[in-house]
């Protein structure tokens, strides 16, 4: 079976998710992943890394997607969203019934839960001429705001945390920190330790041109102004912590990123924020009630401050985790398994078996990803743990399988869970053109 080529195209570059360039999509709520410029024939089959050796973009490119997957259905966050997500799907079994509308406000929740994951590009401001540079040579700080409601008014139960980055001359460029810049912090870290694999496979000194291209690759990617709304968690890592190597940056964005994914509300409440982010008084209480991962990144990273001589990855976040009251990495993480161990419920529908399926395949990257000190998610570990990583979407719309995925293909079926994407993606807009 295929995707409808036709819908395929209608959806292209909508996804919740958007990313970087057009090479591919996750789609966020059917959970499929989507390649716009690589056909199956490029990755299908394929076990050894050594084999992607003059095409590292393709299977970096890949584990980029399955880390959204993967931070979908393996973190607290990412599985109290898909609830959502099933909730809405619940709707559709029933939409035509008579008294279901009163049911029709849980795709609009889900609508209006999207949304913030990115915000729309009115709350991001530029201004200004210069360049951006790196976050070494610009200046950070941050303001406070609050997001517009359905009739225009501000609400003051949903505030926004703004990151501010000065460049040169009058350059500014004020970035609402957002859960997807976390999701493409810990996504771009997969992508950068998979290619840095690839790389180290190759021989002669080709091995050492590969990384060094790599690292330009990285760095554009930092510096570049338009890019923000993906960069910031790692712009705001090496600024407060004063680190210029940008490999260290990511690792330590991403490790912190990912646990600040996986807290609890019993974590929120005992967030401790630093004294910078205190002049917004009752709004903090509100990011806590909201248990946003972004609010807690921001609070973490500056509690942890600078990086000293003999800091680890896990003793700089360690001691921002105790600064702001939360217990140690090591501990969140043992916690963020037992969490999704006992939370694996979905709400009913037609499609509860596969979702139900996904969280048990979630789990597993959950654990692969979770038992070392960063999260990256690669291709050396998804072979060594035998990890079930989905079917994917290639450019010619067909389903293609990872060689080393231990994926039960029979529990799960792409084609269909975008078909009940795009019916879902015609009910919300049909609701929301009734009540916006």
């Amino acid at each position: 079976m295929a995707i409808n080529k036709r819908r395929m195209a209608e959806l292209k570059g909508k996804s919740v998710f958007p990313e970087r360039s057009a090479a591919a999509e996750f789609r966020f709520r059917s959970q499929v992943i989507c390649l716009n410029e690589t056909e199956k024939a490029q990755f299908e089959g394929i076990a050894d890394p050594a084999a992607f050796g003059s095409t590292r973009a393709v299977i970096s490119t890949i584990f980029h997607e399955l880390t959204h997957w993967s931070d979908m259905v393996g973190t607290v966050w990412g599985r109290r969203h898909l609830r959502m997500v099933h909730s809405a799907f619940g709707v559709l079994n029933s939409i035509r019934v008579q008294g279901v509308e009163k049911q029709f406000w849980k795709m609009i929740a889900l609508h209006d839960a999207e949304r913030r994951l990115m915000l729309p590009k009115y709350y991001r401001v530029q201004e200004g001429k210069g360049q951006l540079g790196s976050p070494q040579d610009s200046r950070i700080d941050f303001s406070g705001g609050i997001e517009f409601d359905t009739s225009g008014k501000q609400n003051p139960e949903r505030p926004i945390l703004f990151v501010r980055f000065y460049g040169s001359g009058s350059f500014f460029i004020r970035q609402p920190l957002v859960v997807g810049a976390l999701l493409e912090t810990t996504a771009v870290w997969s992508e950068l330790k998979t290619g840095l694999e690839i790389a180290s496979t190759l021989q002669n000194g080709a091995d050492s041109v590969e990384k060094a291209f790599i690292d330009v690759e990285l760095r554009n990617l930092l510096e570049d102004p338009d890019l923000t709304i993906y960069t910031a968690p790692a712009r705001m890592v090496s600024f407060f912590a004063g680190i210029s190597d940008y490999n260290r940056v990511y690792e330590l964005a991403a490790s912190l990123a990912y646990l600040c994914l996986n807290l609890s509300e019993r974590d929120f409440n005992k967030l401790r924020v630093p004294e910078v982010m205190r002049v917004w008084g009752k709004r903090n209480d509100a990011w806590k009630r909201n248990m946003d991962p972004a609010y807690a990144f921001a609070a973490v990273c500056l509690n942890a401050g600078r990086w000293t001589v003999g800091s680890t990855v896990e003793s700089w976040i360690d001691s921002g985790l105790k600064k702001s009251g939360l217990p140690s990495a090591a501990a969140l993480r043992e916690a963020a398994i037992v969490a999704m161990e006992a939370d694996d419920n979905l709400p009913a529908s037609l499609w509860i078996g596969q979702g139900t399926y996904l969280l048990t395949a979630g789990l597993a990257s959950a654990r692969a990803r979770l038992q070392g000190q960063e999260p990256a998610l690669t291709m050396s570990l998804a072979v060594a743990e035998g990890l079930p990583l989905p079917p994917i979407i290639d450019s010619n719309c067909e389903v293609g399988k990872l060689a080393f995925s231990t994926f039960d293909y029979d529990e799960w079926e792409p084609v269909e869970m975008f078909d009940v994407e795009c019916e879902l993606d015609d009910a919300v807009l049909n609701i929301l053109s009734a009540c916006r």
